[in-house]
This record gives C-alpha cells, structure tokens and sequence, in this order.
C-alpha cells in the first residue's frame, strides 16, 4: 500500500453511484442497497493496490494512469492513479459508449 497518496473523489464519482443505485431501485430496492453497500471493500481493494487492476481502454495514456476495476460484473469504477495521488472518477456501466468514458479524462483533481 501506498500510504503517500491522497485519496480524491470527484463529484461525479458519487453522483454516478446514487444515480445507479436509484436506477437499480426501481425495480429492486434489495440489490440497490447491496450496489451501495458492496463498493466500499472494493475501492479498499484499489486504494490498497491500486496498479493491480488493467489500464482503462479508452483513456490510454503512456503512463496509464487511469485504471479500471469491473464491479457486479457489469459497472466500471473508473480512476487515475498518480505518484502522489488516487483520484476516484467514476462507476459507469460497460457497456456506456467509449465517447461517455472519455470524458472522464480530467486534470482537475477537486
């Protein structure tokens, strides 16, 4: 673990999952609920090792920065992996147009 990183989220990060879960609640409160409560052991997962998981397609970068980690096996927690921090973008779903992840590039790190 790399204990030198501050960990960010970006606002969309959390918008993205309350708009899942409350999709997802529509037709079953239940798996909303575990949608939620299921994250938090995965993003400890990636804040402990956070290059173990395969560079993001649609972002290549030379360094590859960003990263993805395939949650409920059909969601993407998309993030950036930096030398002094972890930046959290996004949790969209695989099968989103590759345009939708792009624009999650960002070197605005509030």
């Amino acid at each position: 673990m790399n204990s030198k990183r501050n960990i960010l989220y970006k606002k969309a990060f959390h918008q993205s999952i309350n708009e899942i879960s409350n999709y997802i609640s529509g037709s079953s409160p239940q798996n909303a609920m575990s949608f939620v409560d299921d994250i938090d052991p995965v993003l400890e997962k990636i804040r402990n090792s956070p290059t173990a998981n395969p560079p993001e397609r649609y972002l290549p970068t030379k360094r590859n920065w960003y990263r993805r980690r395939i949650y409920k096996k059909r969601y993407k927690i998309i993030y950036k992996v930096l030398k002094t921090k972890l930046i959290f973008l996004a949790v969209i779903h695989s099968s989103r147009h590759p345009n939708e992840i792009a624009k999650l590039r960002t070197s605005d790190y509030t």
